[in-house]
């Protein structure tokens, strides 16, 4: 995936949330523009913050079980406020469906205070 340096220049959620589009641009000076836009499909969860000036550095994929039980508390509020997609009764049961239909958490960080996750079947780029 090309990501690392590149500006954030938008994403997009479509689909009802289940599909989440990355756009990323290359730009320094004396450099030569490059773009790059990461996909991520078959989304169950996400969450951004400080998306503006975003610089991406890294975006890796982390065990879902890890991830769940690191970001516990907040998704059962997320659950109780907004409801979660395919959360049922625990975060045991959370984790084990998610592991079982092929979902996987992305971890997605920056150098200037963006910070998101995804947990998604699938990530393409282009």
């Amino acid at each position: 995936m090309r990501y690392h340096d590149y500006h954030l220049d938008k994403y997009e959620v479509s689909k009802g949330g289940e599909t989440i589009a990355f756009y990323l641009v290359y730009e320094y000076p004396e450099e030569e523009t490059d773009k790059s836009v990461i996909t991520f499909t078959d989304v169950a969860l996400y969450n951004f913050t400080h998306t503006a000036g975003a610089i991406i550095t890294d975006i890796y994929d982390e065990p879902v079980r890890e991830f769940i039980s690191k970001w516990g508390k907040e998704i059962q509020e997320w659950n109780r406020m907004q409801g979660v997609r395919y959360f049922k009764d625990s975060l045991e049961d959370y984790a084990s469906s998610l592991e079982s239909e092929g979902y996987k958490a992305w971890v997605i960080e920056s150098a200037i205070g963006f910070y998101g996750f995804v947990i998604a079947k699938g990530v393409a780029n282009a």
